[in-house]
């Protein structure tokens, strides 16, 4: 990813590509463990957040140049997911609220909408992350 653009910023971008081909090989070449990361929680229904439903009480953050914060911090999100540490829940939820605040604006709403099991880019869909990231999902139930 080059300078400057936020996660959020790219899926969306990538979102708006014309052709599906176009989308899956633009997430191939884009291919990161913040990206890998993002997807996995946007898709993966073995993924379980372990916070409240709903949106915290937070300050967005206003500071400019903030989108490299999700990139260097991807890692955290373990804590806010079902088997990640063992925290206390106020801990977790202030964790999660500060890690929100942390973020550039559209990077904390792509986190938001991705807890609720919402994904917020429409033109980017499970099947083209199956076919970017082959091994990145389980296998599809299929339904008999």
């Amino acid at each position: 990813m080059g300078t400057r653009v936020g996660v959020a910023e790219f899926l969306d971008k990538i979102s708006k590509l014309k052709k599906k081909e176009d989308k899956v090989n633009a997430l191939k070449a884009n291919d990161s463990f913040v990206i890998r990361t993002v997807l996995q929680a946007a898709f993966d229904p073995r993924i379980k957040w372990n916070l409240p439903p709903g949106n915290p009480p937070f300050k967005k953050n206003d500071l400019v140049d903030q989108e490299n914060v999700l990139i260097k911090d991807a890692r955290k999100l373990i804590y806010f997911v079902e088997g990640g540490p063992a925290l206390k829940p106020l801990k977790r939820e202030t964790m999660f609220i500060e890690f929100l605040e942390s973020l550039a604006p559209a990077d904390a709403d792509m986190i938001l909408s991705i807890k609720e099991k919402k994904f917020p880019f429409k033109g980017l869909t499970e099947d083209m992350v199956r076919e970017a990231f082959p091994n990145l999902l389980p296998a599809k139930e299929v339904a008999e």
